[in-house]
């Protein structure tokens, strides 16, 4: 089974219905270059107990998504055998070195077995955890299947990214005051929690490809609307993904004046602020906003737009409030966030939708003259960037959005997603054309016991399907 995933209307006519597509790799395709990320340098254990304890809990996860593949999901926020998995995750908690961790494990292995209640869900929200693990029916990619699947976790606090986190969330009161300048009706709702990890450990639907950087707890594990909710962000997985897949694309296309270079010191800060900001726009609403009609009119691009404005009110969050505050320079946030439409660009059109959001931000740029599609060289079409231009359109895409989108008019917001989305394909055909020539990409996460020998360097190996 292969198919083409730039064949928006064809890859969009089968949205949502591979319940019972078993390959590791979505979407189907006949080769795939992977990354290998190996994640022994983030375990917080290496001994031979703690390992064969993990590996239990993956073969528990495994199994119950064997099952939901072959007989179905039994609840939406539950397992079909509840009681292996906790078993599973109930052995390793006495391997945890805080309490704070211990209880994390302790309550979600309560709620394995009876389900969530609000009292859990406050508590692990305000929880500041050093090592997490998770098991859950979490979510799969949208264009994939609806719904969650068996899934855990493990991941490990990164110091360094959290500090970058709660030094930019202690700038979060100038946010209100900078939305208002974009838009007067614009404003910023309660944020949950944010935990920047490395990921050391992955088990059933989550380690499938491509791979998640985020999950949005409980709401991921199908507990909609909790005023508790907290997400994990996984940086060692996110940098990987920077580095070899959006990086060699921002080398290819950008036409910037400059090498890009994501290792360098501000651009290994700017990926976490990245996906924090992008949580924030996602709390971005007008008084007025009820995404409820757009749901029914077109659920697909209801859910593409939402993901463009939290890409758009994001990315302007941090390119004009944090970076100056941190000493980031804007310019580098804006090449990042171009990168990242790259690589999501590059996944595919009607699998994703967020991948069709960064098409249409793209196409919006493009048919503006914020960016520039130069086309001296058919083979490789390069996007020439004006950063100030760049800019300009992100405030010019945020004020449409507050109107098009946030006001509550669904046949606005569909007409919009018409003309700037993947359905009208000529402003990006000849970069969509030179992607297409090249496989689809993902990371491989590597979780032996032993580690990879230096000569075999993990992040770096290359490998063909």
């Amino acid at each position: 089974m292969s198919v083409n995933r730039f064949d928006y209307s064809g890859n969009l006519a089968k949205a949502t219905s591979y319940r019972g597509y078993r390959s590791p790799f979505w979407p189907p395709a006949s080769n795939y270059n992977l990354t290998l990320l190996d994640l022994a340098p983030a375990n917080p254990r290496q001994d031979a107990a703690w390992l064969e304890r993990l590996e239990a809990l993956k073969t528990a996860v495994d199994d119950q998504w064997r099952s939901a593949k072959l007989h179905g999901v039994a609840e939406r926020t539950r397992f079909s055998d509840p009681g292996a998995v906790a078993q599973a995750l109930r052995a390793l908690e006495n391997d945890l070195e805080r309490a704070h961790d211990r209880q994390a494990v302790q309550l979600r292995t309560k709620a394995i077995e009876h389900g969530y209640n609000d009292e859990i869900l406050k508590t692990l929200a305000g929880l500041q955890e050093e090592v997490s693990l998770v098991a859950g029916q979490i979510a799969t990619w949208y264009g994939k299947q609806l719904g969650g699947l068996p899934t855990a976790f493990g991941c490990r606090r990164n110091q360094a990214r959290q500090e970058d986190v709660e030094l930019a969330m202690s700038l979060v009161d100038q946010i209100p005051a900078y939305l208002k300048q974009l838009h007067t009706n614009l404003r910023l709702g309660e944020l949950p929690a944010f935990a920047a990890t490395d990921v050391f450990f992955m088990a059933g639907e989550g380690n499938l490809h491509p791979k998640h950087i985020a999950y949005f707890l409980p709401e991921d594990e199908g507990v909609k609307r909790s005023p508790f909710k907290k997400t994990y962000y996984f940086a060692n997985t996110h940098a990987a993904m920077v580095e070899h897949l959006a990086a060699p694309l921002a080398r290819q296309f950008l036409s910037t004046g400059k090498h890009y270079d994501p290792t360098g010191e501000h651009l290994r800060r700017i990926p976490a602020l990245g996906v924090l900001s992008h949580e924030l726009g996602h709390f971005v609403h007008r008084p007025a906003t009820d995404y409820t009609p757009l749901n029914s009119a077109d659920r697909w691009a209801s859910v593409v737009l939402q993901e463009v404005a939290a890409d758009v009110y994001g990315i302007l969050i941090l390119a004009q409030v944090w970076a100056p505050a941190l000493q980031i320079p804007p310019e580098q946030v804006l090449e990042y966030y171009l990168s990242e439409c790259l690589r999501y660009l590059n996944r595919g059109l009607g699998l994703f939708p967020d991948c069709d959001g960064m098409y249409l931000q793209l196409s919006y740029f493009v048919q503006l003259g914020a960016l520039t599609l130069r086309q001296d060289d058919p083979q490789h079409p390069q996007l020439v960037v004006d950063h100030g231009a760049l800019l300009a359109g992100l405030r010019s895409l945020a004020r449409v959005l507050a109107d098009a989108l946030l006001g509550g008019d669904p046949a606005a917001a569909v007409a919009f997603y018409q003309c700037y989305g993947p359905a009208r394909p000529q402003p990006l055909q000849p970069l969509v054309t030179a992607l297409a020539n090249a496989p689809a990409q993902s990371i491989e996460y590597v979780q032996e016991p032993v580690r990879v020998p230096t000569d075999c360097d993990a992040t770096r190996a290359q490998a063909r399907l």
